[in-house]
């Protein structure tokens, strides 16, 4: 087995969090290499897992695992050519029974395959008909009446299975990017990833959904397969040879890095039995029943990539953690199950089964006489916030801030440069643009392009100013032109607003600060209660400019906007705190920042700051004047030779998670009505946490929502109501249970 290739292809992945780790876990999205929260197009990561499909049960002594020369022999291997009859045409998306939000897993149902998506899973019953149980997000439950399968595998809010008399393709459940929208046809495999699924046609790759927008694609570069799994932005397959190709879905962020050549295919040499894919992440069960996840030489991953020395006849893959069947019958399940705890055992019901299947963090698992054992990790159960979709489920592809009106509408912002009012209330007023700039923009094919935040004067009835934070190119790209280090500028830019309307030839621009690298420029910008402008600025790739005085890039700005004009844009607070130091700039209020995605004042006038990490950890830091926050010698509290994180003047950060657990810390907003703890969010996983000061125990946090889509930011109202904002999905609020 090509061990060095497994680990040459999971380090190129990893460069790119976004589908992080072909050939492992860890995730990390946006943020390039970790770095700041990403946007389409893809869109983005992820939050949800691919069902690795368990198949037809084995016996509960299990089959002792093939030799190499049987597995490259084996017709289970091949791609098989048989007659099969011609399907009946079939409605792009099937029509779904009604049904209500949640079924119960049925207690007499038995099984031949299982298989779980997001919040759902469904099983297939001896007779070919199908039972679905869970949560119905965008009619994940609603299986299309009459139908009868021989296989069957669930994505995020989807599944999809194959007909059982003439080998076509039945899709049902959310649709919004034609994961649901199977080709005509017939068919020998199906697989349903996080928002695309693929199928197999005498051995031919043809996927459609996310990253196919012109339709089920079929995939000549990839040889021809024999099986097929699908994971956030990826899909793999066994070769005829027992070798293991990966096809990326058409992400340019990672079409450099996928394979030595620079293609799209990456192939790791077998021979390997079977596979198993989760979102981030890819393992292989060698021949001889050993199991192989990459990343095992990158000490910060290895925990959670390193699965036991058991040997196993089938796995599966979830988010950030696998489960297989031993030998022995028995479930073993490696990898991350809560938050903080890297690289434990997780929890796997006793007894014995023959196949498993793993959605979130939710997996279930067959018994020898087919009934199903579903469980959950113990940071998923009984959470006390559930999200409800705002402005009637308007969709907004990248909205990044909400802004409060007079009037009580609600401004969305949107990094394509485009803000407009909404109101939240069923019959309220119709939306309106407020401002337009998208042609300033070059924006949305590299995600710290655009609008990052916005802010209102809060003394507005006698200063009716918005402040605009962004980022333009230095020279407009020509078209085709590769932009990938291409210099630009920051700007925090004030429009007069006037009858609800912003004046667009009344901007003035208050910052512009240079930014001759491509990425973590990062985007914060807040009013404090004494009326200055707080802005947070990432390190623009240069991690010493996070140190020094003299650049403003890896800091939080502090400065007094209040009369600015064209000659004097803003003025100098004199009790900043290098106001009086000749070898600083002045505005600088704190320093020592990679990548701050969003800040939010703690009611000591401190700031809380999610600063997104590189390799290592994610930290949320609790900021006062002068404050060093430790980047580049620190990475949270795991520090360079000869640093440490609480000495040296460094300020340490009152919170951090390992890079296994999280990609991206997203902030954040302080609630008064939740002890004044501070609201963030993982971009990768869509984990929303609650931090929170306990007199014993210092700070921790707790989980209190879970979302089925990428987060990059928040609001909160004034009555206490948390809006979560996401790319590519609606806004959604952040309810009690039972509201």
């Amino acid at each position: 087995m090509n061990t060095k290739r497994i680990a040459e292809l999971a380090r190129a992945v990893t460069r790119r969090p976004i589908y992080a780790l072909i050939m492992c876990t860890s995730l990390a999205l946006a943020l390039y290499s970790c770095s700041q929260p990403p946007a389409p197009p893809q869109p983005t990561p992820p939050p949800p897992t691919v069902a690795a499909v368990a198949e037809t049960p084995v016996p509960a002594t299990p089959t002792p695992p093939p030799t190499a020369a049987a597995v490259a022999a084996s017709p289970t291997l091949q791609p098989q050519v048989e007659s099969r009859p011609t399907p009946s045409p079939i409605p792009a998306t099937p029509t779904p029974i009604a049904v209500p939000d949640s079924l119960p897993l049925p207690d007499d149902a038995q099984f031949t395959q299982i298989a779980a998506g997001w919040n759902h899973a469904c099983g297939l019953q001896a007779d070919g008909t199908v039972l679905c149980w869970g949560r119905n997000r965008s009619g994940s439950l609603g299986i299309p009446a009459g139908l009868t399968l021989s296989r069957i595998s669930a994505g995020l809010n989807f599944a999809c299975g194959l007909r059982d008399d003439d080998g076509a393709i039945a899709c049902w459940g959310e649709n919004g990017v034609g994961q649901a929208s199977p080709p005509n046809g017939s068919f020998d495999d199906v697989a349903a990833g996080r928002n695309h699924a693929c199928a197999l046609d005498d051995g031919a790759l043809i996927c459609w959904g996310e990253g196919f927008p012109d339709g089920p694609e079929t995939i000549r570069e990839v040889p021809p397969l024999s099986t097929i799994q699908a994971g956030a932005g990826f899909t793999c397959g066994l070769t005829p040879g027992a070798d293991m190709a990966c096809w990326n879905n058409g992400d340019e962020e990672l079409e450099s890095e996928f394979g030595d050549d620079g293609s799209e295919l990456a192939i790791t040499s077998g021979p390997f039995a079977a596979l198993a894919i989760g979102l981030h992440h890819a393992c292989a069960i060698s021949v001889d029943g050993s199991v192989l996840c990459g990343l095992e030489e990158r000490k910060h991953y290895s925990q959670r990539a390193r699965p036991p020395s058991t040997k196993f006849v089938q796995i599966a893959g979830g988010w950030h953690h696998a489960c297989g069947i031993t030998e022995s019958s028995d479930i073993e399940c490696w990898g991350s199950g809560v938050a903080g705890s890297t690289g434990e055992r997780l929890s796997a019901p006793e007894g014995k089964f023959t196949a498993v299947s793993i959605g979130w963090r939710n997996s279930c698992a067959l018994t020898p006489d087919g009934h199903a054992t579903c469980w959950e990790q113990p940071d998923f159960q009984q959470l006390p916030f559930d999200l409800h979709e705002a402005f009637g489920g308007v969709k907004f592809d990248q909205a990044v801030d909400l802004l409060p009106l007079s009037d009580g509408r609600l401004a969305v912002v949107e990094r394509k440069g485009v803000i407009t009012a909404y109101s939240d209330e069923p019959n309220g007023a119709p939306p309106q643009i407020m401002l337009d700039i998208s042609d300033m923009m070059f924006c949305c094919k590299y995600r710290d392009d655009g609008v990052s935040a916005a802010a209102l004067d809060p003394q507005f009835e006698e200063f009716p100013f918005l402040y605009v934070y962004y980022r333009i190119l230095d020279e407009h790209p020509a078209e085709g032109e590769d932009i990938t280090d291409a210099a630009g500028r920051l700007l925090v830019e004030r429009f007069r607003v006037e009858g609800g309307q912003v004046v667009r030839d009344s901007g003035l621009i208050i910052l512009d600060a240079p930014q001759p690298h491509r990425w973590h420029y990062s985007g914060a910008m807040r009013f404090g209660a004494d009326g200055m402008m707080y802005i947070a600025t990432g390190y623009n790739s240069v991690a010493e400019w996070a140190q020094s005085l003299q650049s403003l890039n890896g800091k939080v700005l502090r400065i007094d906007v209040r009369g600015a004009t064209p000659e004097q844009p803003y003025r100098i607070p004199p009790d900043n705190p290098f106001v009086d130091n000749p070898d600083a700039l002045p505005e600088i209020w704190a320093y020592g920042l990679r990548n701050p995605w969003r800040m939010d004042f703690a009611p000591d006038g401190r700031l809380f700051i999610a600063d997104v990490g590189v390799d290592t950890q994610e930290e949320i830091s609790l900021a006062g004047a002068g404050a060093n926050l430790g980047s580049r010698m620190c990475e949270g509290n795991i520090c360079h030779e000869g640093w440490e994180s609480d000495a040296g003047g460094l300020t340490a950060p009152v919170f951090t998670m390992n890079r296994d657990d999280a990609c991206g810390f997203i902030g954040g907003v302080t609630a008064p009505q939740l002890n004044n703890g501070f609201i963030f969010a993982d971009y990768c996983s869509g984990r929303v946490f609650l931090l929170e000061n306990h007199e014993r125990e210092g700070w921790r946090a707790r989980i209190l929502a879970q979302a089925d889509r990428t987060i990059v930011s928040f609001y909160i109202d004034d009555d206490g109501t948390v809006y979560i904002l996401t790319y590519g999905k609606p806004i959604v609020r952040m309810l009690p249970v039972g509201e």
